[in-house]
């Protein structure tokens, strides 16, 4: 019993030093960082001083978003497809990394790097469908574009690089922009462009209206050379003074490639002279006599000329409706509704067919983190068709499946923004 007791206390006396040694301080003036605690607490002070020396000298920030989580699909569906869906999968799954780094100033820039699901979505075309990655790329530079602020009237802001699209209500998150949902919507992966390579330019008239106007290379594709001319797009934003009632306009038209998937086009080839118009209205309302709601509606309507499905043009459209209730400051409770019509199978893998989903989001501060996020979500995706996989075959031998009307998923993510 002595020589336990005596074991006790050594142990306990080493615990000691160890904890005295990890307490987060700095050494000494003149001094060199002998415990761990030093060490860590000179390396924050150098980063610390890293980060106010960009933004003082420079006027440069740097920021971080991590979303990360769970999710499970009740078709528990073979390959983890969540079908129509935009960067989410069953099982676990790093949902988005995003580092954000810019310059403010008449002369700056913004770069935006995505890591992770996001980044492999972004990659792909709009309506892309996470059945297959497209080549791993699971790093995506999603925005890097030079800013110029003129010194006309109010300032008219210039932006020339690689951008998001205007349109849509759903936005890619930063670390200080995030969207109400954790998974996108259908207008948002089946109906509207992400990002954008070509030149815009913003002016605020006054409190009430502001306006944006650019030229870009067109849908999602900046590798592209076969487009037959540029794209030109537009916004027009309305709202009251106090900015609880706002329209938001927007709209691209121009010229597309439509790659060789029909029967009008030969194989390996693209034709380039295809129009193709999209034109978003967006609705949002905060009504002053119900404190912390906010409501928004959104409708896109979008088409395509040319032979582009079946030999014939495209036409699709769709609207989404938010219910967004604050009942605390760290809980927030978020519902979508939405329909998305694809009239001629153009966005849907080549099946005519309508889709609706309805989303529940349960958003909660962590406190004494700020910045940390938890959230729980629940969707039920249906359509008009049998379009949703499972994982019960027909014929295990030759592989074809059954496929279903509907799927339910249920997911639970952290996100960290700083």
């Amino acid at each position: 019993m002595g020589n336990i007791q005596k074991q006790t206390d050594d142990t306990t006396s080493e615990v000691k030093k160890i904890e005295a040694a990890m307490v987060v301080a700095q050494p000494a003036a003149n001094a060199s960082p002998a415990t761990i605690g030093q060490h860590v607490g000179l390396a924050e002070t150098n980063i610390t001083s890293i980060q106010k020396n960009l933004s003082d000298n420079l006027g440069i920030s740097v920021h971080a978003l991590v979303d990360a989580g769970y999710e499970h699909n009740f078709n528990q569906p073979n390959g983890n497809v969540n079908t129509f869906r935009a960067w989410d999968q069953d099982g676990f799954q790093l949902t988005q990394g995003n580092l954000h780094i810019e310059r403010d100033g008449t002369v700056g820039f913004v770069t935006d790097i995505n890591f992770g699901q996001v980044a492999n979505a972004i990659s792909s075309v709009t309506n892309y469908s996470n059945s297959a990655h497209v080549g791993n790329q699971w790093v995506d530079p999603t925005q890097y574009y030079l800013t110029y602020t003129a010194p006309f009237g109010s300032g008219v802001s210039f932006e020339a690089g690689r951008f998001v699209t205007l349109l849509g209500a759903e936005i890619i998150p930063i670390y200080n922009n995030q969207n109400f949902n954790e998974s996108r919507g259908l207008l948002f992966n089946l109906g509207e462009p992400l990002t954008h390579t070509g030149i815009r330019a913003s002016y605020t008239f006054n409190d009430y209206v502001s306006a944006t106007a650019g030229l870009n290379n067109g849908w999602d594709d900046p590798a592209s050379t076969s487009n037959g001319g540029p794209n030109v797009e537009g916004e027009l934003t309305i709202n009251n003074k106090e900015k609880s009632l706002s329209l938001v306009v927007n709209g691209i038209f121009g010229p597309n490639v439509q790659p060789s998937n029909t029967a009008s086009i030969p194989p390996g080839k693209t034709k380039s002279n295809m129009e193709l118009g999209a034109i978003d209205p967006i609705v949002t309302w905060k009504p002053s006599f119900v404190p912390n709601l906010t409501l928004q509606a959104e409708y896109l309507y979008a088409s395509q000329d040319g032979p582009a499905i079946n030999g014939h043009s495209a036409t699709w459209q769709g609207a989404a409706g938010y219910v967004v209730y604050d009942w605390t400051p760290a809980v927030e409770l978020a519902t979508r509704a939405e329909f998305f019509d694809d009239m001629d199978g153009a966005r849907t893998n080549g099946e005519a067919q309508t889709l609706w989903e309805i989303t529940q989001t349960l958003s909660y501060k962590i406190p004494e983190v700020t910045g940390l996020i938890a959230r729980l979500e629940y969707r039920h995706d249906n359509s008009s068709q049998n379009s949703f996989t499972n994982n019960n075959f027909v014929s295990p031998v030759t592989g074809t499946q059954h496929l279903w009307h509907g799927q339910d998923t249920l997911a639970a993510n952290f996100i960290y923004a700083f």
